[in-house]
């Protein structure tokens, strides 16, 4: 039966036998034993980017992950949405946050021809918000088990790679030479 036996500090480890006049000692250090620590350690090797340095911030709450996500929201690409759901049932709660927080003029300025109808059925039916696009696509978005924050992620996954950058650069009237008066 083959073993192996430690020598010194440098952790170097030959075979032994059983049968050897040598002590064959196993590898796991016993209750007496102090453990011997290994001599490489890890060292930098290059002097490249360091992606982050300095104290890590605290983890943020659901809350402030739903406002951050409430900052990004444009509804640019969409020409109506429709709330649906029944007041009856357990899960309609999330919804009525959501849309009390998308109804807000901050976000209803990224779209100013938006239509917003809300539909508050009594048929036990889930609550749903359906986007009309403007492409003439529909994202609808079933809601009954998820959180506010979990839907605002969703709707800004779809809706955010549609939004598009403005172009048209608008021109003042001094720009435009209104303010020149009448040449004769």
């Amino acid at each position: 039966m083959q073993g192996l036996l430690k020598i010194g500090r440098l952790s170097s480890l030959r075979p032994c036998n059983s049968l050897s006049p040598a002590p064959c000692n196993s590898l796991r250090p016993t209750l007496f034993q102090p453990t011997t620590l290994p001599l490489v350690s890890a060292v930098r090797t290059h002097l490249g980017y360091i992606p982050y340095e300095g104290r890590k911030g605290r983890k943020l709450s659901n809350r402030e992950l739903f406002l951050h996500e409430l900052k990004r929201a444009n509804l640019q690409p969409v020409k109506k949405v429709t709330y649906t759901f029944d007041p009856i049932r357990d899960d309609f709660q999330s919804i009525r946050n959501f849309m009390y927080f998308w109804n807000r003029p901050k976000v209803l300025e990224t779209n100013i021809k938006l239509a917003v109808k809300t539909d508050i059925v009594d048929d036990r039916r889930d609550p749903v918000i359906l986007f009309n696009l403007n492409d003439g696509r529909d994202l609808e978005v079933r809601t009954g088990n998820l959180t506010e924050l979990e839907i605002a992620c969703v709707v800004n996954h779809y809706l955010l790679p549609l939004v598009k950058a403005e172009t048209g650069s608008m021109e003042t009237k001094a720009a435009k030479g209104a303010g020149k008066g009448k040449r004769k």
